[in-house]
């Protein structure tokens, strides 16, 4: 499987998906028009993954904004992260906000916790 990069706009965020290490990270601004475009080639390639992940996955979020579409493909991104720990998949995910910024946090809360694995909201501290 090859590494899959989507670089950062004003719009989108740094996508790393790297299958070799198991880190997975998004980071940046996500308000897109068509989150849906986006975030497809993304989950596609976590449905590839989940059939051989590495021994243990680490998947990073640090947005600093997401809006409602992207919060709907996120949610169906962890779905498939889901089914991966499920099936035996050693897990890490953490959530970054920046100090005080308690919508964020809150979205992460509400995305993770539909969810059965375990993970960590951390407050970024200036």
């Amino acid at each position: 499987m090859e590494k899959l990069i989507l670089k950062e706009t004003k719009h989108s965020p740094l996508v790393v998906l790297d299958p070799q290490t198991g880190v997975f990270e998004l980071k940046g601004s996500s308000f897109l028009d068509n989150a849906h475009e986006f975030y497809t080639p993304v989950i596609e390639w976590l449905k590839e993954y989940t059939k051989s992940p590495a021994p243990k996955t680490k998947i990073l979020f640090d947005l600093n904004y997401i809006n409602t579409s992207s919060q709907r493909m996120v949610f169906d991104l962890l779905k498939r992260v889901n089914i991966m720990f499920k099936a035996g998949s050693q897990l890490s995910i953490e959530w970054l906000y920046d100090e005080n910024d308690y919508d964020l946090r809150d979205v992460g809360e509400d995305l993770l916790s539909f969810m059965d694995f375990p993970y960590k909201i951390i407050e970024k501290v200036s």
